[in-house]
């Protein structure tokens, strides 16, 4: 009987009605039919029998005198029943004595087993005719029977009446059991399935919108407006609920989004030290770590200290310390801030990775020392040509003082002198290149020149959105100017300006050690003039002087720039030549040279001319000969080439 348990409401309201009130109907109507069928059937057999011991009364005499005549005039008494059909009148030899039949109908005689219930019960009822059998004594030895036919019609009548009855009250039954349903659908049914969706929307989705209507006012009634009236309440709690939470809901989402935002590790410890909750950035911090690792670790165990004693104080002691540095075994420096939470057992820990900050820090200090004790001197201008920075050493070799300078542009500072005469070449090589730097010649504060070596940058604060800032670095060139001068002074001839013997010998010997070894070859020129003496004697010593000057011009400009173009002495003069590819390039570089100088010399309205002898050697970069046996060998070649006449060259024979 389970589909019973599982039957809805509507089912198990309507079905006991229905069956309970349809096997009423059935009973009654039923029992009704029997009965009636029974007594239409009693009557009509009871009529037949009273009209047929009538009739057998009045036949006794004429059966008795077998007057067949007056017999048939009493048998047609049974026209005026039309129910029988045939009545036959058996003597007592059970011959049929007489008969009477209804013409309008037809009969049928009863068989073997309607013939057996009639000698029990004195008739027996076929599929359409009754079949009656009536004894009368003639006299005591002498007896007759009369079977009669009955039409069965009237029973029939009596069954489709019944049955018309029937199906009449049946339908009856029908539309009085739907009223009752629907009116139990009204009253019961629909209330309750109306409170069924309605929870099953607040346990199901969550819908507190669904009233159910109140249409009896009975207790489903008052059940109705009770779910109603708690509804109405469920959902204002729940709305409250809702608001409660999603506020809730905002504000720890809000609280992660600044934990995951924070740039800080943040650890949250227990009384053992132990890591009960960590952010995103602790795993940056400790990367040798997932985020799953992190928890359940001792907190010391993760950072690992070099020293735990201010740790382990914070742990067990629930001490609160701002920006504390600890130092851990791997060379971090680590800032600390620890607060106590609202439960006593655990502790909030901030952790900042301040190691690049600290080694920053160092080296602003130094840069700054730096800036401050460099000897030369800085200026940082803005983008608007504003001073916004400037050092000691700049004060010292322009000889102002700090408070003279305060928002100077640079145009007004070094108005008028070198470095700001060269202002559009120098920005035009900031902005493509962003740097400049070059020589000037500078005043100070007094007048004085300053040579300088100047260099320009441009500095991108992207900080700063952006902003452009230009450094200018100033080098005093006085004193590297003065160790210049001495040198050149030492190294070179001061008429002609050419290097002189020392620096040939210099620049030599360095070529030969490092040459030493290679494969090549180098060559050496030694130049004597011819006509010198003459033009010293007869136009004096400033003649010979401008000769020797121009000479020495034009072999600067007759070798390359690698190689070396020196006066020894006098009107000799050498050219080192490195490196050398063939003969036949010295032999073209002697006649250019003596093409060269035969040129003819003005001076003071007079035309000059002198000639040259060239001696030339050739040698190996592994030669093992030193700069005097060159010397030597060239020179050699040199006079050998005066013999052979004015303006020749002659090559050293090895």
């Amino acid at each position: 009987m389970k589909w019973i348990e599982n039957a809805s409401l509507r089912q198990r309201l309507s079905l006991p009605i229905i069956i309970f009130a349809l096997s009423l109907f059935v009973m009654f109507h039923g029992y009704n039919y029997v009965s009636t069928y029974k007594t239409e059937k009693d009557n009509l057999i009871n009529r037949i029998k009273i009209l047929s011991i009538g009739v057998s009364i009045n036949l006794k005499p004429a059966l008795i005198l077998d007057d067949k005549e007056t017999a048939s005039k009493i048998l047609d008494a049974f026209s005026a029943d039309e129910a029988i059909l045939q009545a036959v009148v058996m003597d007592n030899d059970g011959q049929i004595f007489i008969e009477y039949k209804n013409i309008t109908q037809l009969s049928h005689a009863p068989n073997a087993e309607l013939k057996q219930q009639m000698l029990i019960d004195g008739y027996a009822i076929g599929d359409h005719f009754i079949y009656v059998s009536i004894p009368f004594a003639l006299n005591p030895q002498e007896t007759a029977q009369m079977n009669l036919i009955v039409s069965k019609d009237i029973l029939d009548e009596t069954r489709d009446t019944a049955l018309k009855m029937f199906i009449f009250m049946l339908l009856f039954f029908v539309i009085c059991g739907y009223f009752i349903i629907c009116k139990i659908q009204k009253w019961v049914i629909t209330p309750v399935s109306s409170l069924n969706h309605a929870m099953q929307g607040i346990i199901m989705r969550g819908v507190f919108d669904e009233r159910p209507q109140v249409v009896t006012y009975d207790e489903l009634g008052d059940l109705t407006a009770s779910f109603n009236k708690m509804t109405s309440k469920l959902e204002e709690r729940q709305k409250q609920l809702s608001y409660v939470l999603k506020k809730v809901e905002h504000e720890r989402d809000f609280g992660e989004q600044i934990i995951t935002a924070v740039q800080h590790a943040l650890f949250v410890i227990d009384k053992k030290g132990l890591i009960i909750l960590s952010n995103e950035a602790s795993k940056v911090m400790f990367p040798s770590l997932s985020i799953n690792l992190l928890e359940s670790r001792n907190l010391l165990d993760v950072i690992q200290p070099s020293n735990e004693e201010d740790l382990l104080e914070i742990i067990d002691n629930r001490k609160e310390v701002d920006d504390l540095l600890i130092q851990t075994c791997d060379s971090k420096t680590l800032q600390i801030t620890s607060r106590v939470l609202s439960n006593q057992n655990q502790v909030l820990l901030s952790m900042v990775d301040v190691t690049e900050a600290l080694r920053s820090r160092t080296q602003q200090k130094l840069a700054a020392n730096v800036f401050k004790n460099s000897q030369d001197g800085v200026l940082i201008y803005d983008a608007d040509g504003k001073l916004t920075l400037m050092n000691p050493a700049f004060t010292d070799i322009f000889g102002y003082q700090m408070s003279e300078l305060s928002n100077i542009p640079m145009l007004t500072l070094f108005d008028g002198h070198h470095f700001t005469t060269s202002t559009s070449l120098i920005t035009e090589s900031i902005q493509r290149f962003g740097q400049w730097h070059g020589e000037v010649l500078e005043k100070d504060k007094y007048g004085a020149k300053l040579p300088l070596y100047v260099k320009a940058s441009k500095i991108i604060d992207t900080e700063q959105y952006g902003q452009n800032s230009y450094i200018f670095i100033f080098t005093n060139l006085s004193d590297v100017k003065e160790k210049e001068r001495l040198d050149h002074l030492a190294h070179h001839d001061v008429l002609t300006g050419l290097p002189n013997r020392a620096k040939f010998y210099q620049a030599a010997n360095d070529t030969i050690l490092l040459k030493e070894g290679s494969i090549g070859q180098m060559g050496l020129c030694y130049l004597d003039l011819d006509g010198f003496k003459q033009i010293n004697d007869t136009y004096g010593h400033d003649a010979g002087d401008e000769v020797l000057r121009v000479v020495a011009k034009r072999l600067e400009h007759a070798v390359r720039a690698n190689d070396l173009a020196s006066r020894l002495a006098g009107d000799e003069f050498v050219l080192f030549i490195n490196p050398v590819a063939n003969r036949e390039q010295l032999i073209e570089l002697a006649d250019r040279v003596i093409f060269s100088i035969q040129a003819p010399i003005s001076y003071k309205g007079t035309l000059l001319s002198v000639n040259v002898s060239i001696g030339i050697t050739i040698a190996d970069y592994n030669h093992g000969k030193d700069v005097d046996a060159l010397l030597k060998e060239s020179d050699k070649a040199m006079y050998e080439a005066k013999l052979t006449g004015k303006g020749k060259y002659m090559f050293h024979k090895n």
